[in-house]
């Protein structure tokens, strides 16, 4: 038998609960726990450049890699494992901190692209044709 989880509260904060008042919990300042941004982040690297390149055409998120470089840099860094690379995709295509703005629909579009293309890279993927070799 699993042991059951519990928290300690006041009785007060227990009233509030039992009587149907929400918890007030202070949302997290992302700004705080961001790592600063180096001079590498404001421009795309040659490894991106090249990752870029290799890519099919429909695939390239060009204005992400143009708008922000870091995120370019980070997507060509993770291109060598297609697992890590679509788990970050993924992370930046779903909203789970809640409140996020999101990126302006072009983008998002790329990385919707993006993210069907490294889906299709993976283990075990659907085996029917999908995105063409253009590397030929």
């Amino acid at each position: 038998m699993e042991p059951l989880s519990f928290e300690f509260v006041t009785v007060e904060e227990a009233r509030k609960i039992l009587d149907g008042e929400p918890p007030v919990q202070a949302a997290p300042d992302w700004k705080e726990l961001r790592r600063a941004p180096s001079p590498q982040d404001a421009v795309l690297s040659d490894a991106a450049m090249r990752w870029l390149v290799s890519l099919p055409a429909e695939a390239r998120p060009l204005v992400l890699c143009r708008r922000y470089p870091r995120i370019g840099n980070q997507l060509a860094a993770l291109s060598a494992n297609p697992a890590a690379l679509h788990a970050f995709l993924v992370e930046l295509l779903i909203d789970k901190r809640g409140g996020r703005q999101g990126f302006p629909d072009g983008i998002a579009l790329e990385l919707s692209r993006l993210h069907e293309y490294v889906a299709l890279q993976l283990p075990g993927a659907n085996e029917t044709p999908g995105w063409p070799d253009l590397t030929d």
